[in-house]
């Protein structure tokens, strides 16, 4: 009998031990996740801040695919979606980082930077296009179009299409959509382009655009990106959209 009393002291001792530990790992790690919570908020934060700036994009040639800075990891935090299946239509938002490097290295704005360049004067958007920020580029272009200067928005819009912005046949295919100017072809024309380039979210922007496309239209729209390819993209290599 003493020697059971005794065994089931032992076994007692090895279970109160045994929950201790427990206690303790798990409070450890809900300090973890409590410290760790605020830094990724605080990286988050500095993320949209930095990404809000026109010069934060890219204004040069994109680097070779898969290959970033850690300034680009930190930027392209602004880039991710987290508002579920909404993402999957967002032609800004990116579900991966993967995605998000992608954006930035074709020079995509992320929400942050352009709602702020929409709410630029001319003259500020100007000086920021002026200094290379492709979405500052870009978001000119079509302002000067839409105040009737079409050519000189054109310029804009090309000039960053040359430098390795995809995001600019977005543009194009606007300012082209504008009754009187290019029409449904040649509007279409560029986002299919976009799509060649590898943005495959191009593809749903033109059945969003112009649904109920006929045949024969969609032939035309084909034939006409093959020639802005080679002549307009000069046969860029497609970078896919992860």
């Amino acid at each position: 009998m003493q020697h059971l009393t005794k065994k089931f002291s032992m076994r007692n001792h090895r279970l109160v031990l045994s929950i201790s530990i427990m206690i303790v790992l798990t409070t450890s790690a809900g300090c973890v996740r409590h410290e760790n919570a605020p830094a990724k908020e605080a990286e988050l934060e500095k993320a949209a801040q930095v990404a809000s700036e026109p010069s934060a994009d890219n204004s040069s040639a994109p680097p070779p695919p898969g290959s970033s800075t850690p300034s680009q990891e930190l930027l392209s935090l602004a880039y991710i979606c987290e508002a579920g299946p909404v993402c999957d239509a967002d032609i800004l938002g990116a579900n991966t980082p993967e995605e998000a490097r992608w954006l930035l290295q074709n020079g995509y704005p992320s929400s942050e930077l352009l709602n702020r360049l929409e709410a630029m004067s001319d003259r500020q958007l100007k000086r920021e296009a002026d200094r290379g920020s492709l979405a500052a580029m870009v978001n000119y272009g079509q302002r000067l179009a839409s105040q009737g200067d079409t050519d000189a928005g054109l310029v804009y819009i090309f000039d960053a299409t040359q430098r390795g912005s995809i995001y600019g046949y977005y543009a194009m295919s606007r300012v082209y959509g504008t009754p009187g100017l290019g029409g449904i072809v040649e509007s279409g024309a560029y986002l299919r382009v976009a799509y060649i380039l590898g943005d495959s979210k191009a593809s749903d922007e033109l059945q969003r655009r112009f649904p109920g496309l006929q045949q024969m239209e969609q032939a035309a729209i084909d034939r006409r990106a093959s020639q802005l390819y080679q002549s307009f993209a000069h046969s860029r290599q497609p970078t896919p959209r992860p």
